[in-house]
């Protein structure tokens, strides 16, 4: 979502020259990864850690237009692997997008993101090189109102594509969602939506009647709700209806209660406290699926310790069911998975120009087919000079 930051009239000039900026910063990204392989004890008893280096170049860029915003945040570098140098791959980012202001009240936020890099061997199910370019474009248009109703338009297009050992795996989806907005100060935000996707692989299965393309429909129909109690609370819940249309014969559909919610708590100003919860359908990812469902829980805080020094933490539980496995897991499907990630990180700002972020992050993994389980413990540092 695309945020929007507005000063006071009498000091519009003020505001206008701290949100324009263009920053270039050089960036020294190290990490230790006790199992970057993804494996597990019943797939190796060799050494799984590693280290890795990655140099880069990132740019933080933002410019009003009057009422108008565009930004766009990134960066480009490459990832040197000590033990597996196999993995060494180029790694790009980049996020950018637009705010456009039309009359009075309507906005279209068009946003793009693009991602180079080597995938996630757990996502891959073998230990094989892959460099995996992710796109994902999207479009909102409203035009809200104070009270009362008003209507909400959006699409995306998100697109997979794989080295040629995962061509298989490429894939795309197209989304639309039309919806009526509600608003009451009193009482909160309401948003009555529908929304279609189609889930398209690259992967096709022979048939009597020639070779089948693997395609998904996807239908929701959902009510959101959202509201802001003062300062300190932020409240969002929706819930609804989803079916799961798949065209392959032995992937099975799916019918039913999707849902998700959060609620931000606020006490003070440097402190943030976020409860996340949800069941949603997802096709996104390299994971080799047509589809999965995911349920999950997660609790993320942040809090700024001083003027240059910042922290957060989070953990979430996850269970994810796949449909339609791809057959390149040689030793059976996955079927159902439990993930549980928790992660710190601490920034400090050592001088103007100089910035440092030591993060850790682990992760367990506990599949129905035990041959996939695993867990990993890395710690990353991040050294960066603006310019």
């Amino acid at each position: 979502m695309v945020g929007v930051v507005v000063g006071q009239m009498a000091m519009a000039g003020t505001a206008y020259a701290q949100e324009n900026r263009f920053q270039l910063s050089a960036q020294l990204v190290e990490t230790y990864d006790s199992n970057i392989l993804r494996l597990g004890d019943l797939r190796t008893d060799s050494p799984t850690d590693n280290v890795s280096m990655s140099p880069r170049v990132a740019v933080d860029f933002e410019r009003r237009f009057g009422r108008q915003r565009a930004y766009a945040t990134g960066y480009a570098g490459y990832n040197f692997n000590s033990r597996f140098r196999f993995l060494n791959r180029e790694d790009l980012a980049l996020n950018s997008g637009l705010d456009l202001r039309f009359g009075p009240r309507c906005r279209i936020t068009p946003t793009l993101s693009v991602l180079r890099a080597q995938s996630d061997l757990e996502d891959l199910g073998q230990v094989v090189t892959n460099a995996a370019t992710i796109q994902d474009y999207n479009i909102t248009a409203s035009c809200p109102r104070p009270a009362g109703f008003y209507p909400t338009v959006g699409a995306g297009y998100y697109r997979v594509d794989n080295s040629e050992i995962r061509r298989e795996r490429d894939q795309s989806i197209v989304d639309a969602r039309f919806g009526i907005a509600y608003a009451r100060p009193s009482i909160g935000d309401f948003e009555l939506f529908g929304q279609i996707a189609r889930i398209q692989r690259a992967r096709r299965d022979p048939t009597p009647a020639g070779l089948l393309q693997d395609e998904t429909d996807v239908r929701t129909v959902a009510l959101r709700f959202s509201r802001d109690v003062g300062t300190r609370f932020e409240t969002a819940l929706q819930v609804g209806y989803t079916n799961v249309n798949p065209r392959m014969v032995d992937v099975p559909s799916f019918s039913g209660l999707t849902y998700q919610g959060s609620l931000t708590y606020q006490p003070t100003p440097p402190i943030n406290l976020t409860l996340g919860f949800g069941r949603q359908v997802s096709g996104r990812g390299n994971l080799g699926t047509s589809y999965y469902v995911s349920d999950n829980v997660e609790l993320r805080s942040s809090v700024k310790l001083s003027a240059r020094t910042s922290a957060s933490a989070g953990v979430q539980l996850s269970r994810r069911d796949f449909a339609g496995e791809d057959r390149v897991f040689q030793f059976g499907p996955r079927g159902r998975d439990r993930q549980l990630d928790a992660s710190a990180s601490i920034g400090y700002r050592l001088a103007r120009p100089i910035n440092l972020d030591l993060s850790t992050r682990y992760r367990q993994r506990d599949a129905e087919n035990d041959f996939y389980d695993y867990n990993s413990l890395a710690a990353t540092l991040t050294a960066a000079m603006s310019f």
